[in-house]
């Protein structure tokens, strides 16, 4: 089943994602199903996704799933009005089980086509194709409104995966198709039977179609955010690799790949590797194996950031300056300001602007706070040293790696403490929506309901003699002390417990944010001292709970 479309390998390391493939569920196949964007960096698992979800609901009868990848089709509008009709007819008949050749040409997609009722709904396109200059807005109503044709002839509701949705924006330089998504909102308003799910890797581009009230996509899809890994699945998909493994380490490949679901693959592939040469899992083996994955030529880690950087600056205009942005910034101890990043360049603040505005369009750097980060840290570990030309071997020895391995310990730890500053940020702003809401418990690590109440002061807390600092002290009436660890290791007792001493003396209610989560022993501390504890993933669902 789906030899072609989904390869048994991949199907076998498939992990974690309950919560992704739950929302999916319940926005697509509800008794009145809705459409859905799944919105996340390049790599980060969403086709996978896609892919598992088409897997578990194939031999479903009322759904007929069909998935477009736009990426490979959105270069003409005669193009693209063949490919995509072709998939449709792919699904139907083929199921993702051999290659699409023959669905994606003239004349053997009629031969594809055995159903004289589908022959007849493709008529419009291919007579149109056949012209010499095609009515192009024409075609591509027709193309779009084969969805609705296949349904109804399959007595089954489509649901339509379009991949790199915003390529399709491509077509916008042709004559007759510059509203093409203007088309294709009149005949998806028009659809009765079609739900579809968007999904693209340039978010800034993705944010326009969908949030952007000049687009005809405005406020029609429910976004479902894909995340990183969290520590628990990332331990999932180690498992299937190094079943062995202890927490120690399985923590460390979790740290070094982010989360980041290709990146973990790769660089569990390369610890295999290493283990096959007769070493032991060790924190040693772990680091060396990410640093020749991510500097040896031959890895590839470093051949996607390689495809990644050179990929997204062709997207965007003046290369070299925009380069020289990425390079300083990856360069430095920390993210950097837009003046700071101006003093350093010798230019002018407004030009830095405009070409810091160009690199998160592309989407490669983030701003918060004013101040500007990488989206992902192992392509700013990449530029910092691939583009000063230091490389690595393919498996080096732990002798060839000191100076490296000692910088890798320092620059993660960088990222981390950074990161722990900005998550501070979050929460705070997270509290400002505080309005008296009832949440679940679980939110917060216990049973019963929260209120959460609504404060007149939220900011940092440092005691008058400077001993004490809390993260964040939120008052009104009742206290609030919250701390908050970004890193990728379990919070354990001892933390937790130290950050009561501090706070019970100041706070009402002491609540603990961690992003990796605690440990049993923080746990049942944290319940004998009725504190609040929340990991990324339950402060993510209070952000999505109180943003509705």
């Amino acid at each position: 089943m789906l030899t072609y479309f989904y390869r048994k390998d991949d199907q076998d390391i498939f992990s974690g994602r309950k919560r992704e493939l739950s929302l999916l569920e319940g926005y697509l196949l509800a008794q009145r199903p809705a459409d859905a964007h799944l919105s996340g960096l390049r790599r980060i698992g969403k086709t996978m996704l896609i892919k598992e979800f088409i897997k578990r609901r194939l031999r479903d009868r009322a759904v007929l799933p069909v998935y477009i990848n736009l990426e490979e089709i959105a270069e003409t509008p005669e193009d693209f009005a063949l490919k995509f009709t072709g998939w449709h007819l792919y699904w139907h008949y083929a199921k993702g089980d051999r290659l699409p050749g023959p669905f994606l040409h003239l004349p053997s997609l009629l031969f594809e086509a055995h159903d004289k009722a589908l022959r007849d709904a493709l008529l419009p396109i291919t007579q149109e194709l056949e012209k010499a200059r095609p009515d192009r807005q024409r075609l591509l109503q027709e193309c779009f409104g084969f969805s609705e044709s296949l349904a109804r002839f399959a007595k089954r509701r489509v649901l339509l995966f379009l991949d790199e949705f915003q390529e399709i924006q491509n077509l916008t330089n042709f004559d007759q198709t510059k509203n093409i998504l203007k088309i294709m909102r009149g005949v998806k308003d028009r659809s009765e039977h079609v739900t579809y799910c968007i999904s693209g890797s340039i978010i800034s581009e993705m944010e326009w179609i969908t949030k952007d009230d000049r687009s005809p996509f405005f406020n029609q899809f429910n976004h479902i955010d894909i995340p990183p890994y969290s520590p628990q699945e990332s331990r999932e998909l180690i498992r299937k690799f190094i079943p062995d493994i202890d927490a120690r380490n399985a923590g460390l490949l979790h740290h070094y790949s982010g989360g980041n679901p290709f990146y973990l693959v790769q660089l569990l592939r390369k610890t295999v590797l290493f283990l096959g040469r007769e070493e032991e899992t060790s924190e040693s083996l772990i680091k060396r194996a990410f640093i020749s994955e991510t500097l040896s030529p031959n890895g590839l880690i470093h051949s996607y950031c390689n495809y990644l950087y050179s990929v997204s600056l062709q997207r965007a205009k003046g290369y070299g300056v925009l380069k020289s942005l990425l390079d300083a910034i990856a360069a430095s101890e920390s993210s950097m300001t837009q003046s700071e990043l101006a003093r350093e360049l010798r230019m002018t603040q407004g030009a830095v602007r405009v070409n810091l505005k160009e690199l998160q369009a592309i989407g490669l750097l983030t701003e918060r706070d004013r101040r500007y980060f990488y989206n992902d840290p192992v392509l700013r570990y990449w530029v910092a040293y691939v583009q000063n030309g230091i490389e690595a071997p393919d498996f080096p020895k732990e002798k060839d790696l000191v100076s490296l391995i000692e910088e890798l310990d320092r620059k993660y730890r960088l990222v981390s403490e950074e990161l722990g500053r900005e998550k501070e940020g979050t929460v705070r702003e997270l509290m400002r929506l505080f309005a008296g809401q009832r949440v679940e418990g679980r939110l917060f690590g216990i049973t019963r309901t929260v209120m959460l109440p609504r404060f007149k002061s939220i900011k940092r807390f440092v005691s008058d003699e400077g001993r004490t600092e809390i993260d964040v002290l939120a008052r009104n009436g009742v206290r609030w002390a919250v701390e908050v660890k970004w890193k990728s290791k379990a919070v354990g007792e001892k933390e937790v417990s130290a950050f009561f001493q501090k706070a019970a003396a100041v706070a009402d209610r002491c609540w603990y944010v961690s992003k990796a989560g605690f440990t049993k022993e923080a746990k049942a501390f944290a319940s004998k001292k009725e504190m609040f504890l929340s990991s990324e993933r339950e402060i993510g669902i209070l952000k999505r709970e109180l943003e509705k």
